[in-house]
């Protein structure tokens, strides 16, 4: 069987391409460090972000990061970008990606208190998640009923 190299490198370039792409668009992504994919990972498809021997990512504690993930690293939280020699690198938000980044999680924060209280009283997850589905159901039902 021949393989024609310039089909494979094309698909390559396509499929790097939409890599990058992805990783842009999910830049402000909010990942933990135990969210990584190990690199001893043998099922991770590792020939899609490898180009001609550097990795389209970050790495950090022996895990892989793409392109635009945000990680709080020494409680500052990075950025992974591409550096000009195309090998991933963390780096520093702008003030206004930290202006967002914090306003970002104040909302989560504000969410995870308002789903998981009532009042001043704590509610446990299969309540929270009672309450979210009677929510979802009479949303629906009102949205039914004025059709």
């Amino acid at each position: 069987m021949k393989i024609n190299r310039r089909k494979c490198t094309n698909a390559l370039l396509v499929l790097c391409g939409l890599l990058i792409t992805s990783g842009i668009s999910s830049a402000q992504q909010f990942v933990e460090s135990k969210d990584g994919v190990n690199l001893d990972d043998a099922s991770f498809p590792w020939q899609l972000v490898i180009d001609r021997g550097k990795i389209l990512g970050c790495i950090y504690d022996n895990k892989y990061y793409s392109l635009g993930s945000i990680l709080v690293l020494e409680s500052l939280p990075r950025k992974c970008e591409q550096a000009s020699d195309r090998n991933g690198i963390w780096q520093q938000l702008s003030e206004s990606e930290l202006a967002l980044f914090k306003q970002n999680i104040e909302i989560q924060q504000q969410l995870v208190r308002e789903s998981t209280y009532i009042g001043a009283e704590r509610i446990n997850r299969e309540e929270a998640r009672l309450i979210r589905y009677l929510r979802s159901v009479k949303e629906f039902a009102d949205k039914s009923q004025s059709r």
